[in-house]
């Protein structure tokens, strides 16, 4: 992986398993656009209610020449209780938005 990446947890304890995830994450992105220039990882667990329980966000910025991708995927359902399962949802998410980025410049 040639791609820097930025890991910052908010109200999230650090995970070595959970960092290298994250960078396997971001490797499978760079293989979809070989032309990232960094990726921010965002890991937190908003203050929600009682009620909603402790759900977890998982947001990506990914850098390509002349534009910023913002992934940010929150889930009102309880899979995103799940660290694992928010980052897999937002990593998709953050796939889709790349491959339309790839798409739209190969059309010009």
């Amino acid at each position: 992986m040639k791609v820097p990446v930025q890991i910052t947890y908010r109200d999230v304890d650090q995970s070595d398993a959970l960092d290298e995830r994250i960078r396997f994450k971001v490797q499978k992105l760079e293989e979809t656009f070989d032309r990232m220039t960094s990726c921010h990882v965002i890991v937190e667990r908003p203050h929600a209610s009682h009620a909603q329980g402790n759900r977890y966000a998982v947001h990506f910025g990914i850098n390509v020449p002349g534009k910023e991708i913002m992934v940010k995927r929150d889930s009102a359902d309880h899979a995103h209780e799940d660290v694992y399962i928010a980052l897999k949802n937002s990593y998709q998410a953050a796939r889709r938005q790349l491959k339309e980025y790839v798409d739209r410049m190969r059309a010009h």
